[in-house]
């Protein structure tokens, strides 16, 4: 195995991706252990990425509070639907957002209450919005949040083709042309690059390089599936990394769960 490169300019921080299936607590006590990658390295606490996939269970002000007394040091953001209601929304996503005023406007708030720096979600389906629409949406929900809202864009679904924004190099290419800020998920761009059978070298270096990015998501599949995997060998794109901005934050959302069956196996 290759030794892991390194960049001085960012260190890979925690998404609790990595923790998919389990609850605030568990996830809470695995943070508390060291969490690393075989090419990454360890992996930073410092910002903390808080996803949907934790079980389906409500992030309540408790566990708001519980997790800020806890980590003092960590500062905490939320990302696509994280259940925030009685009910987890699972088309909660920006082309939608008209359609849920109500799951936006609480999800705000313990946004708020997190002093959260900024909030990325999915760009979302087609049928919900056009991409004018959808860019609107996501400036719209900025003014709710009181922060900067960024767009993460997916990838190519053989099954469902053209159900999503922004899934093909040029719709990438138009995210960054739209001035909005955005998420950018390496690992989603890897199947863009399968189904197309090209990588946009160029395309992704300019968007990792824009301030307008505010994170950049990192985890290894096989090109067909967003698999989270974590990543043990050097990916196509890592040289690109060198074009991040300071300014955004790079999260790490292999999944250590796995990782730590496959160790023990």
């Amino acid at each position: 195995m290759s030794e892991p490169a390194s960049f001085e300019h960012f260190s890979p921080q925690l998404s609790l991706a990595a923790f998919p299936g389990v609850s605030y607590a568990k996830a809470s006590a695995l943070m508390q252990e060291p969490v690393a990658e075989p090419w990454l390295g360890r992996i930073g606490t410092r910002e903390v990425q808080i996803v949907p996939q934790l079980c389906r269970e409500q992030l309540t002000d408790e566990i708001v509070g519980e997790l800020a007394s806890t980590f003092p040091e960590s500062q905490f953001r939320l990302h696509a639907n994280v259940r925030v209601g009685e009910r987890h929304l699972l088309r909660a996503d920006i082309s939608a957002a008209r359609c849920h005023n109500d799951y936006f406007r609480e999800l705000a708030r313990v946004s708020k209450l997190l002093q959260a720096p900024a909030y990325t979600a999915h760009a979302g389906r087609r049928e919900f919005s056009t991409f004018d629409e959808m860019i609107a949406n996501a400036l719209k929900l900025s003014d709710l949040f009181g922060c900067a809202v960024g767009v993460e864009g997916h990838y190519p679904t053989p099954h469902e083709p053209n159900a999503y924004h922004v899934d093909s190099w040029e719709t990438y290419r138009a995210l960054l042309e739209s001035g909005v800020p955005y998420a950018l998920d390496l690992s989603h761009l890897n199947i863009v690059a399968h189904y197309e059978r090209k990588f946009e070298a160029n395309l992704v270096g300019d968007m990792l390089a824009c301030e307008r990015c505010l994170e950049v998501h990192l985890s290894d599949n096989n090109g067909r599936a967003d698999q989270h995997a974590v990543l043990e060998t050097e990916p196509t794109w890592w040289s690109l990394l060198r074009h991040v901005h300071r300014g955004a934050v790079v999260f790490s959302e292999g999944n250590q769960l796995k990782q730590l069956r496959n160790t023990s196996a």
